[in-house]
């Protein structure tokens, strides 16, 4: 990923709270020589991304063993130069995203494709009132096992890109989360908070 050192973002605990707060990501890789991608869930387990795949996708079929690229998006938001208040300013688009670089383990082992079922799914009903648990009988559990496989993504890079207009003087930048906090953009409230803490850590 092109990143400028403005952008940068190295902290690695940063970036795995990030990960975690984005964790619907897309797994990159080549079949047949072709590029291929597949949208995911993902749970951060230490030095390691889990998540499952339909055995009916093939991506998987090639990827034991292989490097792939996994990319997570936060929010972003489209700047208009007439928020700036000055001449000569020009149209961009603020974001966040995380990419890790990693080497895929296919799992099939039906304790360990458990575990990561588990571990995804209380991941992500932990912050509901009355957490789901899938209370279901073995042969229940087989049948679903065999419709799934497992992968892991030992990551060996990971690297950050937080473009917030930190490049632009502050007051510059003041005037751009105003013109967020009045957009009908989706994130635009959500780039806006977070061009807001860049400016209160600088």
């Amino acid at each position: 990923m092109y990143i400028p050192k403005a952008f940068k973002e190295t902290d690695r605990e940063k970036l795995i709270n990030f990960i975690e707060q984005n964790s619907f990501g897309v797994l990159f890789s080549q079949i047949n020589d072709a590029p291929f991608a597949t949208h995911l869930p993902f749970v951060v387990e230490q030095d390691c991304l889990v998540s499952h795949f339909a055995k009916a996708n093939p991506h998987w079929q090639l990827l034991d063993g292989q490097q792939v690229l996994v990319v997570f998006h936060g929010p972003h938001a489209y700047i208009s130069p007439t928020w700036y208040k000055e001449e000569n300013t020009v149209p961009t688009w603020n974001y966040t995203a995380v990419h890790v670089i990693g080497k895929v383990k296919i799992v099939k082992d039906i304790e360990r494709l458990q575990e990561i079922l588990e571990k995804t799914t209380h991941f992500n009903e932990q912050f509901e009132p009355n957490p789901w648990k899938g209370n279901f009988d073995v042969k229940a559990i087989n049948g679903m096992m065999n419709g799934i496989v497992g992968v892991e993504v030992l990551i060996e890079t990971i690297e950050g890109k937080w473009k917030m207009n930190q490049h632009h003087p502050v007051q510059r930048q003041q005037n751009a989360i105003e013109g967020l906090m009045q957009s009908p953009q989706i994130y635009a409230k959500q780039v806006a908070n977070l061009m807001k803490k860049n400016i209160e850590n600088f």
